[in-house]
């Protein structure tokens, strides 16, 4: 066996890289390698795929077009169509037409969860995301149990969905499954989770009742402090302030638990969403108060002071991340139809009603820029979302699927899409305006990360990893030796010098049992064989030894190696135990 060694660390789930060999020197270009997999085209050339929703003015799908109705540009130039296909409701369920019984996918391989269906009909993956965190627990369960008979209509081939919760942390309540009971029993179970908004509204409301006291008890105009003393300014702008550092801290760990879920679900392939169901989230923390305060005291300068706490920048980022791993957003206001700054048994006195209409728009806000900046449906303002839903579903059957040929750069890069029906004015598009032409290696990355959720089975360079009984190196800290092998003669080597010599990159991360996972380590490893003894050593696996430093628990670890030469990957995943 050939081995070569290296040291990769995991820290309280952050890795750190251990040294890489880098190749001494450049292959000649005219050096023909041996080994390895069947080459991959030089220069890639791949076939863009623009879903694109077309509805009528009422909002009902438009079934009826043709490739020359429509225009697309990528970065503002034309593109001509490579591919045009209109897929409906009827053709897809063609296929099924005697759906086999459900099956329920306990730690599904990616085989298993993202079998393309027949006729190049697209797999569609839905997460219905409850984030229980920024849910009043009324309003939720409103929700959840309107939601039984989209999940029931449309739990089926070639729709699988999986329930994601969050409290201060991501939980998968249930992974992905084409068995409709167990998601409606996984949400029904949910109808008793207390939800984390109420304590907000609470501290919101104080807030806003001390605002309305200091204006009924002046109603003279007054200026800063004037009349209502600098004492109690200062007390109410100090709960101001604290409200919206508050709101931003959890907004940070809110924001990044959905950033952990586009991650999960980036890497499969066919279309992938998330339904988000929350009372919305504060595009700018405190936002309404600060107005609330102005109006109150007098203080133009505070609103100043809530520019301080803009968040748009986060979400902006969010949308980005989920157009570049493929990911729509569907968002549901749980809030539904709201009267804003009425008395009402929450609010004992009237509320400024622009601030109270601000501090409304500013939550839903949000939710709106991550549904339309992603080419999904932002859900507000009802309390029957059923109807809304609908159009939720028509998604999932019924768009029209526009190709253009990419040639690939090599490179992560952002592409804008445009498409237009010149035609037809009245009709109205949704599609994901913003792409990411990714590398290879983000693509690898990619898959590695959905490997912490589900068992990636590709594997063309037959490649094993195995880890070895942990040491104790602190108190609280493990050493787990770790390896991967593959045949040597899975990966394309030059002859240099007297040695044969390739290059990989591996790539690994690790997730424990409590949703903690680490960022993708990624480590390029030189494969070095003496020319002399190349003959005997290619039936010869080539292992790469490595050293993970880990604290107690039980980890999944997923592993990507790439061969840039034959620009074949291979993934494998494992459990490691340490400390028990």
């Amino acid at each position: 066996m050939v081995r070569a060694a290296g040291t990769a660390c995991i820290l309280a789930l952050l890795w750190a890289a251990g040294a890489a060999t880098a190749p001494q020197e450049e292959p000649t270009p005219t050096a023909q390698p041996v080994g390895g997999l069947a080459f991959k085209e030089e220069v890639q050339v791949t076939v863009v795929n623009v879903p694109v929703y077309v509805t009528d003015k009422q909002g009902n799908p438009v079934t009826d077009l043709t490739a020359e109705d429509f225009r697309i540009l990528q970065d503002g130039q034309e593109r001509p169509l490579s591919h045009f296909q209109l897929y409906t409701k009827e053709s897809v369920r063609d296929h099924y037409q005697e759906p086999a019984p459900p099956t329920v996918l306990t730690r599904p391989t990616a085989h298993e969860v993202a079998s393309v269906p027949p006729a190049g009909i697209r797999p569609s993956f839905m997460t219905i995301y409850v984030d229980h965190e920024n849910l009043r627990p009324l309003d939720r369960n409103r929700v959840l149990n309107q939601l039984t008979s989209f999940v029931r209509d449309n739990c089926r081939p070639p729709v699988q969905m999986m329930v994601a919760s969050y409290n201060r942390s991501l939980v998968i309540n249930q992974e992905f499954t084409s068995d409709a009971d167990l998601i409606v029993r996984t949400l029904r179970g949910m109808l008793r989770t207390t939800g984390g908004r109420t304590s907000r509204d609470d501290d919101r409301k104080e807030i806003f009742e001390s605002m309305a006291r200091a204006r009924q008890n002046a109603q003279s105009s007054v200026s800063t402090g004037a009349g209502m003393g600098q004492d109690d300014y200062r007390t109410v702008l100090g709960q101001v302030d604290s409200f919206a550092e508050e709101e931003v801290n959890s907004l940070q760990f809110t924001i990044g638990s959905l950033r952990e879920m586009i991650g999960m679900i980036g890497g499969l392939p066919g279309k992938k969403s998330i339904l988000y169901i929350s009372n919305g989230l504060p595009m700018s923390p405190g936002l309404g108060m600060y107005y609330g305060m102005a109006n109150t005291y007098g203080d133009t300068s505070l609103i100043t002071q809530a520019s301080r706490f803009n968040e748009y920048r986060l979400f902006d980022s969010l949308v980005a991340q989920a157009n570049a791993q493929g990911v729509t957003f569907y968002t549901i206001g749980a809030g539904g139809l709201e009267v804003v700054g009425m008395s009402t048994a929450q609010y004992a006195t009237p509320q400024d009603t622009v601030a109270a209409t601000m501090d409304h728009d500013n939550y839903l806000n949000s939710i709106r820029h991550m549904a339309e900046g992603t080419g999904g449906v932002a859900i507000v303002n009802t309390n029957d979302i059923e109807e809304a839903m609908q159009r939720v579903a028509h998604d999932f059957y019924t768009y029209y699927s526009l190709g253009y040929t990419l040639h690939m750069t090599g490179s992560d890069r952002v592409h804008k899409v445009e498409v237009e029906i010149p035609g037809h004015p009245e009709y109205r598009l949704r599609y994901r305006q913003r792409f990411v032409e990714k590398s290879l290696p983000s693509r690898v990355q990619e898959r590695v990360l959905t490997g912490l959720m589900f068992r990636l089975d590709e594997n063309p360079m037959q490649i094993a990893c195995e880890t070895g009984p942990p040491a104790a190196a602190s108190e609280t800290r493990w050493m787990v030796p770790f390896e991967v092998s593959f045949p040597l003669d899975s990966v394309a080597l030059f002859p240099q010098g007297d040695d044969y010599v390739g290059n990989i990159t591996i790539f690994i991360a690790a997730r424990d049992q409590k949703g903690q996972q680490s960022d993708v380590v990624r480590q390029e490893h030189e494969v070095r064989i003496p020319a002399a003894r190349y003959q005997e050593a290619r039936g010869e696996r080539f292992t790469v030894a490595t050293n993970l430093l880990m604290e107690k628990g039980t980890y999944r670890v997923a592993v990507g190696v790439l061969d840039a030469v034959t620009r074949q990957a291979s993934y494998e995943t494992l459990s490691a135990t340490v400390g028990s």
